[in-house]
């Protein structure tokens, strides 16, 4: 079997593409998978170091307003869309797999043109504009969360699978993380990180809370594990050094931009720290991990905030808007949390009542089934 996958730019549209590539790799060894993608996006050279093909497209993001930005995306578009067009032919894929995001425009409407069977997936509580717009000739579209009311095409088939993770996320156990850091499994351990970008808001707080936590006699020994984002790592490490912050007044500390090995942090984790992207929760709800979600405001539709607040209204998370972030309040969950070990378990017990980590083999059962009523390999 043949399948063509796209979507990217950020990791909340690639990991789960790549959690769903691997699992038809299981399934069918002999088939073919080929990815397409922009060259500036995550995919560019993550894809590429995972082992799969990897074809370069055309497109560009789509101005939030109409302005003559729009002429240049036009033009990207057609640009992609013949692109496209070349690639399904010579690779003739059995299906097209999209997560999403501008990226997925013109080879999902290359497909169309094909006669090829288009598969959506929607990682957010609130649909993105190129999956709206992608719906209408969709065969199926996937979603990690329940929608409350029709949003999509009615032509297309809408199955709540929840959010493909990467099966190293669900596998790997708390030793291995701890022992990949080198910490202490006695001891209580902060994942923060603010998204495969980093998050500037988060890790000024951070900074803030750390110098609150070396003044607080009372509270446990902590071990921290700090993801800053690529762009933020040198400025952090330099205000941490002008601020004092010292790993023997904390505990261990572990400083880093970017982990490409996510899951042994998040299998280390007893509380979390982030943003409130879709690939982040459906990871956290798998894994059953404490979380204090702070989304970033920026996003389409300020999708993360309606993402946090389904589970903080749960009482599954702790949501702190970043409009109200203060140092003193995200200590103070923290210190609510980590001081508290019934919380943490009925957290636990919460948030990963959201889990499906059944979602990756329910999107494949679909895919499989495209090949039925297409040319045989």
């Amino acid at each position: 079997m043949r399948i063509l996958i796209t979507g990217g730019g950020t990791g909340g549209h690639l990991y789960p593409a790549l959690a769903v590539a691997g699992l038809l790799k299981e399934k069918d060894p002999s088939g073919k998978i080929l990815f397409v993608g922009t060259r500036d996006g995550l995919e560019s050279h993550i894809v590429p170091s995972e082992g799969y093909p990897f074809r370069e497209i055309s497109a560009v993001k789509w101005p939030r307003k109409l302005n003559l930005q729009i002429l240049g995306v036009l033009k990207s578009l057609l640009k992609g869309y013949r692109q496209g067009l070349r690639i399904i032919r010579e690779f003739s894929p059995h299906a097209v797999f999209a997560t999403g995001g501008y990226v997925s425009v013109p080879l999902v409407l290359a497909a169309v043109r094909h006669g090829v069977p288009v598969y959506l997936h929607e990682q957010n509580s609130i649909p993105g504009l190129a999956n709206k717009l992608l719906s209408r000739w969709a065969r199926v579209i996937f979603t990690t969360f329940p929608l409350k009311r029709p949003v999509f095409s009615r032509r297309a088939k809408v199955i709540y699978s929840g959010l493909p993770v990467r099966r190293e996320i669900l596998l790997v156990k708390r030793e291995d993380g701890v022992r990949f850091f080198g910490l202490d499994p006695a001891l209580l351990t902060l994942l923060v990180t603010g998204g495969s970008r980093g998050a500037r808001a988060i890790n000024e707080a951070m900074l803030e809370v750390y110098s609150m936590m070396q003044n607080d006699e009372g509270l446990p020994s902590l071990q921290i594990i700090h993801l800053t984002g690529n762009a933020d790592y040198d400025r952090f490490c330099k205000q941490m050094v002008k601020q004092g912050i010292r790993e023997g007044k904390i505990g261990k500390l572990v400083i880093r931009p970017y982990l490409e090995e996510m899951e042994y942090g998040l299998a280390a984790a007893d509380l979390i720290v982030s943003r409130a992207g879709a690939a982040t929760l459906a990871e956290v709800t798998a894994r059953g991990i404490p979380a204090i979600l702070i989304p970033y405001p920026y996003a389409t539709g300020n999708h993360q905030y309606y993402n946090a607040l389904l589970l903080a209204q749960e009482r599954a998370a702790y949501l702190i808007s970043e409009k109200e972030l203060t140092p003193h309040r995200l200590y103070t969950v923290i210190q609510e949390v980590i001081t508290n070990e019934p919380l943490r378990k009925n957290l636990s017990q919460q948030i990963r009542r959201f889990g499906r980590p059944e979602a990756g083999e329910i999107i494949v059962r679909e895919l499989m089934r495209a090949k039925q009523g297409k040319r045989n390999a």
